[in-house]
């Protein structure tokens, strides 16, 4: 062997054991913290409940609009049916909570409910503040932000399932939400009526069973103590998205991040926010 040839296999030897140690210097210095997934590849939606619930009357413009100035990306909102077949966002079957009405809402056509003060019971600054219908919410967030549209269930539904996806398909809104339920039977049917949609399963412990990893849903939104690395990696196996509800504390935010859940739903979008930013640095 020449001398040429005999350097230029030690040149190529040297190269090569370069390489190999710089790409070990790479992979260690890539390695999470503990289990802090590193911030490049932190894609965890911060989602608002019942828009920024924490800080403005839940389940209003108000609310939804302070979400997206504090930077939520999705925000979760809850959708009733009217006695005239309307969709409002309310969440109790009660009105006495969270408006200046009395009585239940589906008892209540839209008219009524318009005339009511949804926003005193928070704070006197959100007086008059008026119980929005879907289709108000769709265009305030159009374009912006996403939305998690949770269908709640008063047991005297006629055809909620058809009337969201009635909604949503004539506000050509397909692409920029989530339908959402803690009835499965509604879930289903509205995937059925709806495939190009993505849907999920609503549950805490109560609810959980084994068959949510099997349904034909893309989203499992849950309760944070549910989750665990064996509850992701399964949902994962199963092509599911995890949705994790509801997170108020940094600490169980930090937790849930180092999982790497799809979306932490949040009361306080500013302080997850926070959260992710500082895992930024």
């Amino acid at each position: 062997m020449t001398r040429s040839k005999r350097k230029f296999r030690h040149d190529g030897f040297l190269c090569g054991r370069i390489a190999g140690i710089l790409t070990c210097l790479f992979l260690i210095t890539c390695q999470p913290e503990g289990n802090k997934m590193p911030a490049h590849l932190q894609t965890t939606i911060n989602c608002g409940h019942r828009g920024a619930s924490g800080h403005a009357p839940e389940n209003t413009l108000a609310a939804i609009r302070l979400a997206m100035e504090m930077g939520a990306q999705m925000t979760e909102i809850d959708v009733q049916q009217t006695a005239d077949d309307q969709l409002v966002l309310f969440h109790d079957d009660s009105l006495a909570r969270t408006s200046s009405g009395r009585g239940l809402l589906w008892q209540k056509n839209l008219a009524e409910l318009k005339m009511l003060d949804a926003g005193s019971w928070f704070n006197a600054q959100f007086a008059g503040e008026p119980l929005p219908t879907l289709a108000e919410a769709i265009a305030l967030v159009r374009g912006k932000i996403k939305l998690n549209i949770e269908v709640k269930l008063h047991g005297h539904e006629r055809n909620i399932a058809q009337l969201v996806v009635e909604t949503i398909r004539r506000e050509q809104f397909e692409q920029e939400c989530i339908v959402t339920s803690f009835g499965f039977e509604v879930a289903d049917e509205i995937k059925r009526l709806a495939p190009e949609l993505s849907v999920g399963y609503i549950f805490g412990p109560r609810e959980y069973r084994e068959e949510v990893f099997s349904g034909n849903v893309e989203v499992l939104s849950t309760h944070h103590s549910l989750v665990d690395a064996a509850f992701v990696q399964k949902a994962r196996a199963a092509g599911k998205e995890v949705h994790v509800w509801t997170v108020n504390e940094k600490p169980l935010m930090n937790k849930l991040l180092d999982l790497g859940v799809n979306a932490i739903i949040t009361n306080y979008p500013d302080r997850l926010a926070e959260v992710l930013k500082s895992r930024e640095n």
